[in-house]
């Protein structure tokens, strides 16, 4: 972990911090969006990268926003919250797929996109080169034997679950 980042990642603690829906986009809020200004896109996307409670915070605050207008629109009939209630439902498939891990985009002025990740997919050694595997800690040296590897992985986890659940099914209940 870089000393700089965990000294920059103070900065972005301040609760006036946070993220909005833009269309389907999820993009910075202004008092966010002037941090980035500041500290540079490159800068921001490595603190998040390592201090993704940072993000996840935001994100939760954007889900309890989307149970606000679920509840305004059909308890209440909101129709201002009923109109928005498709944006914070794509958001939602998109905030699953964080809670699993996955990426989240945040969309920058001019074109630039953030990507954040509660667990790093994919480590890369400083100064070496070397691409590392998060599961298994095999590295590689190109992004496409990373890859090749990833899929084989992938291919052997859904084969155990598969044998896992053949066993399950097969194995009897023991007697009472």
């Amino acid at each position: 972990m870089n000393i700089y980042n965990i000294a920059m990642s103070s900065a972005f603690e301040d609760g006036s911090l946070g993220l909005k829906l833009k269309g389907y986009a999820i993009v910075p809020n202004d008092a966010l969006e002037t941090k980035i200004a500041i500290y540079t896109p490159e800068i921001v996307e490595s603190i998040l990268m390592e201090h993704p409670h940072l993000v996840d915070r935001w994100l939760q605050k954007l889900h309890a926003e989307y149970i606000r207008n679920k509840k305004s629109c059909d308890f209440e009939n909101d129709p201002v919250a009923c109109f928005t209630l498709s944006v914070y439902e794509q958001f939602e498939k998109h905030f699953k797929s964080w809670q699993d891990g996955g990426l989240i985009a945040i969309s920058l002025p001019r074109g630039r996109i953030v990507r954040v990740t509660q667990k790093p997919l994919v480590s890369i050694v400083s100064n070496s080169g070397y691409l590392v595997c998060d599961k298994c800690a095999t590295s590689f040296t190109s992004l496409e034997e990373y890859e090749k590897h990833s899929r084989l992985e992938e291919a052997k986890l859904a084969e155990e679950k598969h044998h896992k659940v053949s066993y399950e099914k097969a194995t009897p209940a023991p007697a009472r």
